[in-house]
């Protein structure tokens, strides 16, 4: 019985429908997530395959930080002594205690005014933010989800800010700020826990804890960047805030943020 060989003309027109063939399969797959991806790609994700956001709570949160990142700011003459500053707080962030899986949460709207109080050679910026400005929305049922489904509304977690200072690298777009604050748990009006004292180090750089970590993203070209903390929530008489974020635990936060500066003195650009 005689075999027929395919002539190389044949062969050739099959290879090329064949790689044609793998290349629309790879273009077509979507993505593939894994504990490597970083919290940053997989929040644009959501816009780029579905309407459905990615339930990233059950990954990681891990940012990528990238130190070229397109920051231009070493040369801006609003950044000196003096200056205004203002930092926002935006969506697509998330927080996370003890054992609970991350909250999904939306801080657009928060943030405050200060002012850059030193710069040395370097271009190392202190700054320092006016307590009485400071915003930051609560934990509720209007700005957070958990595992896809909106926090129920009979908790509640308040983030009371007492003080918001740090330093600003203008050449690497590296941001370390010291935040205090105080936490109030609550469920119903009813049961409010007493306030819980929280002392967290936010960074574009790397944040360790006992049972959480998370990296941050420099500042780019538009001032934004991504703040990340890990904390230690201490432990507390109150039976409410025991209970309910079972203390002593991680605290954790991820926040996406934009800074603007400003010369004059009423917080708005020239």
């Amino acid at each position: 019985m005689s075999t027929c060989v395919p002539s190389s003309h044949v062969c050739a027109k099959v290879a090329q429908y064949t790689a044609r063939f793998e290349a629309r399969s790879v273009a077509r797959s979507p993505p593939r997530l894994d504990k490597s991806n970083n919290f940053q790609h997989g929040l644009r994700l959501k816009s780029r395959t579905s309407s459905t956001p990615i339930n990233y709570r059950r990954m990681r949160i891990v940012t990528e930080s990238n130190a070229a990142s397109g920051f231009i700011m070493d040369m801006s003459d609003l950044i000196q002594t003096g200056s205004m500053v203002k930092i926002n707080t935006e969506k697509e962030c998330a927080l996370g205690v003890s054992l609970y899986p991350d909250f999904a949460y939306n801080a657009e709207g928060g943030g405050g005014m200060g002012r850059v109080t030193s710069m040395d050679v370097d271009g190392k910026v202190a700054v320092n933010f006016d307590p009485l400005t400071l915003n930051i929305p609560a934990l509720e049922t209007a700005t957070a989800d958990l595992l896809g489904l909106p926090l129920p509304p009979l908790f509640k977690g308040e983030i009371r800010p007492i003080s918001l200072s740090g330093f600003i690298e203008k050449r690497s777009g590296k941001v370390d700020l010291q935040f205090e604050a105080d936490i109030v748990p609550s469920v119903t009006k009813m049961l409010v826990g007493k306030p819980l004292k929280l002392f967290m180090n936010l960074t574009t750089e790397t944040s360790w804890g006992a049972t959480r970590s998370a990296r941050g993203k420099r500042l780019d070209s538009e001032g934004r960047c991504v703040l990340v903390g890990v904390a230690r929530l201490p432990p507390s008489s109150d039976p409410v805030s025991t209970t309910l974020l079972m203390l002593p635990s991680d605290c954790l936060a991820v926040l996406q943020v934009r800074f603007e500066f400003y010369k004059n003195m009423s917080g708005r650009p020239n």
